[in-house]
């Protein structure tokens, strides 16, 4: 299906000219002045528990947010507004990246506070010691947003990564809401709805971005009953959709796991928001993903194509928002065996590593991180926990009792004609493979197919100015057209 756009136009920061090199120097000098030391104190306690067979769901999900808040407490600066956590750097800038600490955290504690009682605010670490919730909430949302903070998150600008970012803190204001928004004053709330405004105003990348825009342009309406969602930016996503639940990222875009955790995630939260909003085609769609989309999911592994590797905690998002919803045939007993072998899978193998996901598969690999990807990027792999903690208790997710996964009631081929992709199960071997039909590209050899290794002048590089000079590693881009949950293309 081909669908209609124009070049890709020039991002800034994809081309950094001279000013933006020495932003870029300063911004890294910075983060080596304010940065703390690696937080690792529970590593090998979480990576035990998520081992352990005998714990339920529930637990794991307490331990797991547990976790990830006390190490944000120790990572944040200046008020909550940035947190630098330890890793590789993305594309844009050290501080950008601070930024992305926080806005990928928030909508997580957000989600955690949404369901609790005005006065149980405070979460207890793993160190057993409070932290309040609520408090770190709104320091965050006030700081970022008041131009005369040190920690103001900034004016944005077009084909701005904070216009993405834009898009969590919106929902994490949403979620808590009453512990945040409703505690403003209203020169407070002015000061904040000012800041998100700007995302309505610049441009973005023509492809799943426009969801990040409409994020921020719902919780305004929701918050002040100020009308300014883009309805031209949700028609083109409706473009996007070429049947069957999947969504082209782009007109010449990718069909990969960002229907998961880009599109349908967005799409559910935006039902949330506003559950009159076009709740016919969102319902649908959401239904016909996740139809086909469960077939993916084995105890020890997904079939894994396209970019973002990192993100690989949220591959289950869609099914439990589809239980949520109604949506579709999966029931909550199948979406919580594969949320949660999904979570046990990666977790037990190493994948949360100094208070956060880390910037790989398993432990970090410089060959999967995208050069858009930063220390904190990988935290869009708790989209899933984040779903799970807002509808839980609704939909009877901790109490359910699991049931077996496509995969495990016997062998299976389907196929998803849209995308022109075969699905093939083998129960013996607990292995799901999915078969691209068609070629991406025809310019490969064997050999440029592989994961390429980063050079050391490109470390070089990434360490003295604090941008990422990575080789692109996406190998749908590279023809790879056959990809098994073994996922034996990775190591």
């Amino acid at each position: 299906m081909k669908i209609a756009g124009e070049p890709r136009p020039t991002i800034p920061y994809e081309h950094p000219n001279l000013k933006m090199h020495w932003r870029n120097v300063k911004h890294n000098i910075q983060r080596q002045v304010f940065k703390r030391s690696a937080y690792d104190k529970h590593d090998d306690t979480l990576q035990a528990i998520f081992s352990n067979e005998q714990v339920g769901l529930h637990y794991l999900c307490d331990q797991l947010v547990r976790y990830v808040t006390e190490a944000f407490d120790h990572y944040a600066v200046w008020d909550y507004s940035h947190a630098y956590y330890p890793g590789r750097p993305s594309q844009q800038s050290a501080k950008v990246d601070a930024m992305e600490g926080v806005s990928r955290v928030l909508p997580t504690l957000a989600a955690w506070l949404h369901n609790r009682p005005v006065n149980a605010t405070c979460m207890q670490g793993l160190n057993n010691k409070d932290i309040d919730v609520a408090a770190i909430l709104r320091q965050a949302l006030l700081a970022g947003t008041d131009p005369s903070h040190r920690g103001y998150w900034g004016d944005l600008t077009d084909y701005d990564q904070r216009t993405c970012e834009s898009a969590d803190l919106a929902l994490a204001l949403w979620l808590s809401k009453a512990a945040t928004w409703d505690m403003f004053t209203l020169a407070e709330q002015k000061q904040v709805i000012c800041w998100f405004k700007q995302a309505s105003k610049v441009k973005t990348v023509d492809n799943n971005w426009h969801l990040f825009s409409l994020t921020v342009e719902f919780v305004i309406l929701a918050l002040t009953d100020e009308n300014t969602i883009s309805h031209d930016k949700y028609e083109r996503i409706k473009e996007f959709h070429v049947g069957a639940g999947w969504f082209r990222d782009g007109a010449k875009g990718n069909y990969d796991f960002y229907n998961a955790w880009g599109f349908h995630y967005s799409l559910y939260w935006l039902q949330q928001i506003n559950p009159d909003y076009d709740a016919g085609f969102i319902r649908d769609t959401l239904a016909e993903f996740s139809d086909s989309y469960r077939y993916f999911f084995t105890p020890e592994g997904l079939p894994f194509f396209g970019r973002s590797a990192c993100y690989r905690l949220a591959a289950a998002a869609p099914l439990l928002a589809a239980v949520d919803s109604h949506a579709g045939e999966i029931q909550v007993g199948e979406a919580k065996r594969a949320f949660a072998t999904n979570l046990k899978y990666f977790i037990s193998q190493g994948a949360m590593r100094n208070g956060a996901p880390t910037q790989g598969l398993f432990a970090d690999d410089a060959r999967l991180m995208d050069n858009y990807s930063g220390p904190a990027s990988s935290f869009w792999s708790l989209r899933a926990l984040n779903i799970a903690f807002y509808c839980g208790e609704r939909i009877g997710l901790w109490e359910a009792a699991e049931t077996p996964l496509m995969v495990e009631k016997g062998n299976f081929e389907l196929n998803i004609l849209e995308i022109n992709a075969k699905v093939i199960g083998v129960q013996a071997t607990k292995e799901v493979v999915v078969l691209f039909l068609s070629e991406y590209t025809l310019a490969q050899s064997p050999l440029t197919r592989r994961l390429e290794s980063q050079s050391w002048k490109n470390k070089l590089f990434e360490s003295m100015f604090g941008r990422a000079k990575r080789p692109k590693n996406n190998l749908l881009r590279k023809g790879v057209t056959c990809y098994s949950s073994k996922m034996t293309h990775f190591f």
